[in-house]
């Protein structure tokens, strides 16, 4: 699979840049989607949010994994549902086992009060089948 097949198509699909998609939908949460190679996808999802103590953060934590698999999953959906009207074919994606990584960035804290505001990030990389 060589990501000239699908390179024109597939990009217009998962262009956030420019026009109508790159309006947010939400302004809760972000996900992008870039090419990884030839016959690879990557699919970066972003969120602020906020918890008081490390306990809260865990719980934050699971909670945001959870939703993101979710909003991946559908902007994924989105992503095939778009090629499929611009080309009239089928594309199949697969996530790649053990590509997904998830992190929590700290960006808001006052040693006076004890809410935190931070960034949760998951990334997810899809091979095109």
């Amino acid at each position: 699979v060589s990501q000239s097949r699908y390179g024109n198509a597939l990009g217009q699909a998962i262009d956030t840049t420019w026009g109508r998609s790159s309006t947010p939908q939400t302004a809760s949460y972000s996900v992008k989607v870039t090419f990884l190679g030839a016959d690879r996808l990557l699919a970066s999802y972003k969120v602020i949010t906020n918890f008081v103590s490390e306990s809260e953060m865990v719980i934050m934590k699971r909670d945001c994994k959870e939703e993101s698999q979710r909003i991946i999953k559908k902007y994924m959906d989105h992503v095939k549902s778009v090629y499929k009207e611009l080309t009239g074919e089928s594309l199949s994606l697969k996530e790649v086992k053990d590509s997904t990584t998830d992190s929590i960035e700290i960006i808001g804290f006052n040693v006076h009060n004890p809410k935190r505001t931070a960034y949760y990030r998951r990334k997810v990389v899809f091979e095109i089948a």
